[in-house]
């Protein structure tokens, strides 16, 4: 982003210094000119006319050049997107309720010469355990989402999911666990369409009474106070609700899903207090036996949670 910007700005500055320096050369030869009478002012006039008619479609066109570079970027993406390796897709790997999941020796970096974002990371989440995992910017909160849900493959260690029956011999995480969670990223997911269908793809044989328990856990009751209710529609990313009223929505389509492990990362970041501490207070209530891993910076997620991972730190 930062390159394209400097390519950006150093572009159109040197575009514009050679067209402005033209046009300046132009009408000083014409001046000279027209002080040895040469030629007349309206000529000296009509020539600078012509000069600013030429110069202003080349000068739309250099300034695509921006444009045409980030093109070339935007087709090497996806040329390397095309070439990564395709996931297993055969099956799935579930475990029984309760489920923990645990990191043994974990370390990750992204690139082979970046800094460790884990380095002999141990911990685990135990079964039915609400835990709020807390951390400065870029101290791995996220990327620990990505480990667990097999998005990133650590250098070092083990991530193991298990159940509660099992100890902590269970199967290591695989795009075939994945099933096992239910996850709701940072701002909000929705896609253009109605509420109901948003929802159902957190569990498309999902009834209208698992709807509204979901989002009553939520606390999106407002949903059935909408003009068209559950069939209001929304645009990508929730347009046309407030940045919390589709924060919400997001919740209850992860409620939704049956899944052994809940994961939210900032997911509360656009409701007021007492709206999300209604909605911590539900979560705990009604999905008792179920993992809850809430990622957060606030302060009331810390009191409803049974333990409290601090990332960044040296026992890290």
């Amino acid at each position: 982003m930062k390159t394209r910007a400097r390519l950006a700005v150093f572009s159109r500055t040197l575009i514009n210094i050679g067209f402005s320096g033209g046009f300046f050369v132009a009408l000083v030869w014409g001046l000279f000119r027209l002080q040895e009478h040469l030629i007349t002012a309206g000529v000296l006039m009509a020539f600078v006319q012509l000069i600013g008619r030429i110069q202003r479609p080349i000068l739309d066109m250099a300034r695509l050049l921006p444009s045409f570079v980030n093109c070339l970027a935007a087709s090497d993406r996806l040329m390397e997107l095309e070439d990564l390796p395709s996931e297993a897709v055969d099956g799935i790997s579930a475990v029984d309720s309760p489920a923990g999941i645990s990191f043994r020796n974990v370390s990750f970096r992204y690139a082979e010469q970046g800094h460790d974002v884990f380095r002999g990371f141990t911990h685990d989440f135990a079964p039915s355990s609400f835990t709020a995992v807390l951390g400065k910017t870029g101290a791995g909160k996220t990327t620990l989402v990505r480990l667990m849900l097999a998005l990133v493959e650590q250098s070092e260690g083990s991530v193991t999911l298990y159940s509660g029956g099992e100890g902590k011999s269970g199967i290591p995480v695989s795009p075939l666990t994945r099933c096992n969670f239910s996850y709701v990223p940072q701002g909000n997911t929705l896609f253009s369409g109605t509420i109901r269908e948003n929802l159902l793809l957190g569990n498309p044989s999902a009834g209208d009474e698992d709807i509204r328990r979901a989002l009553h856990i939520a606390v999106a009751d407002f949903v059935y106070d909408l003009p068209d209710g559950l069939d209001t529609r929304c645009g990508e990313h929730g347009g046309g609700l407030s940045e919390g009223q589709a924060q919400r929505v997001s919740i209850a389509r992860a409620v939704i899903r049956p899944c052994k492990i809940l994961l939210l990362d900032e997911a509360t970041s656009a409701l007021d207090m007492e709206t999300e501490c209604e909605l911590l207070k539900r979560i705990k209530m009604s999905m008792s036996g179920m993992t809850v891993i809430f990622i957060t910076h606030r302060q009331a997620v810390v009191d409803f949670a049974s333990e409290c991972l601090t990332l960044g730190c040296e026992d890290d």
